[in-house]
């Protein structure tokens, strides 16, 4: 995988990747609690997008952890990161819930 975008999304914010701050009560850190995923895109268009939800949210179901967002929020959530961060159209965007 190459470098982070230098723009992130946390707690409801777009913001440079190097101010991003989780809290030490986030359940991730406390619990080591959560899950990920990796959609690679290509040409500034998620690849496979659906089936890198559905394996989200299915994973988070297993932990009996809910999806914070619905499918379309997800997406459009995509689309801003991708129109955010500058450079190349082909990356990967790296989603974690805790």
């Amino acid at each position: 995988m190459g470098e982070p975008l230098p723009i992130c999304y946390l707690d409801g914010d777009y913001l440079p990747l190097r101010e991003a701050r989780i809290s030490p009560l986030d359940r991730g850190f406390l619990y080591s609690d959560g899950c990920y995923e990796v959609t690679p895109v290509y040409s500034g268009r998620p690849f496979r997008f659906a089936q890198h939800h559905d394996r989200l949210t299915r994973s988070l179901a297993e932990i009996r952890l809910g999806d914070p967002l619905t499918r379309e929020s997800w997406r459009s959530l995509y689309r801003e990161l991708i129109a955010r961060n500058p450079g190349p159209r082909d990356l990967y965007v790296y989603v974690q819930v805790t």
